[in-house]
């Protein structure tokens, strides 16, 4: 009985105390702030997520080579140098130059004309040079991980272009094209970029002919290479 009055005692002395300090005012220098603190870890993180990198007011060169995936008869492959200036960190206006396409015949030619009795003849002209101009749009950003120590910060953009083909025997026609990509940035100077686009661009058919025929056929391209910030 005297152990357990013992322990009654203590207990109402201690939750005597406790009520009488409850109303005492918090020592100043550990009472939280108004505002929470951030890290600046997490702040650099926020940065990021909302800009790559700054791009706006630059001069740039976008370097990459073009295949497409069309149906024609002939394979065409070209190599594209766009000087450009980025107007802001989301649009970036280039003139497109392709200073020669290389152009091979598909296999369905040698079929053509050497499994088909009589043989058909496949008259194409081939595209020399290409001017242009294009205009890319990247309003996504944001950052991908290289294996457990690496980021690379990346952004996503649609790319439009409209360009003036000229063809052998000097005859030109039309390419448009509107595409969809990312470019990862290295360093602040350098960026690997790679695009998958739809064309549509203007073909001559029966080259040599009085009467050459112009039209439009849709194609696939796929677009990787090097993009230069200066």
């Amino acid at each position: 009985m005297r152990t357990r009055f013992v322990y009654l005692l203590l207990a109402f002395a201690v939750n005597h105390l406790s009520n009488a300090h409850a109303g005492a005012a918090l020592d100043p220098n550990v009472a939280p702030k108004g505002e929470e603190e951030v890290s600046n870890v997490f702040r650099d993180m926020g940065v990021v997520q909302k800009r790559a990198m700054p791009k706006g007011e630059r001069w740039l060169v976008s370097t990459y080579a073009s295949f497409d995936f069309s149906d024609g008869p002939y394979s065409n492959y070209s190599f594209h140098v766009n000087p450009g200036y980025a107007v802001s960190d989301f649009v970036e206006i280039y003139l497109n130059f392709v200073p020669f396409h290389i152009v091979s015949p598909r296999s369905i030619v040698d079929k053509l004309q050497t499994q088909i009795s009589p043989p058909v003849t496949v008259i194409e002209a081939k595209p020399k040079m290409q001017f242009g101009a294009e205009v890319l749009w990247a309003p996504l950003y944001g950052k991908d991980s290289m294996g457990i120590s690496r980021i690379i910060r990346s952004d996503t953009f649609v790319k439009f272009g409209a360009s003036m083909i000229s063809f052998e025997g000097g005859d030109s026609g039309m390419s448009f094209n509107l595409g969809v990509g990312k470019t990862f940035f290295f360093s602040k100077n350098t960026g690997f970029r790679f695009c998958v686009d739809w064309g549509y661009m203007q073909q001559i058919i029966n080259f040599g002919a009085a009467v050459p025929t112009k039209s439009f056929a849709s194609m696939l391209l796929t677009e990787f290479g090097l993009t230069f910030y200066l």
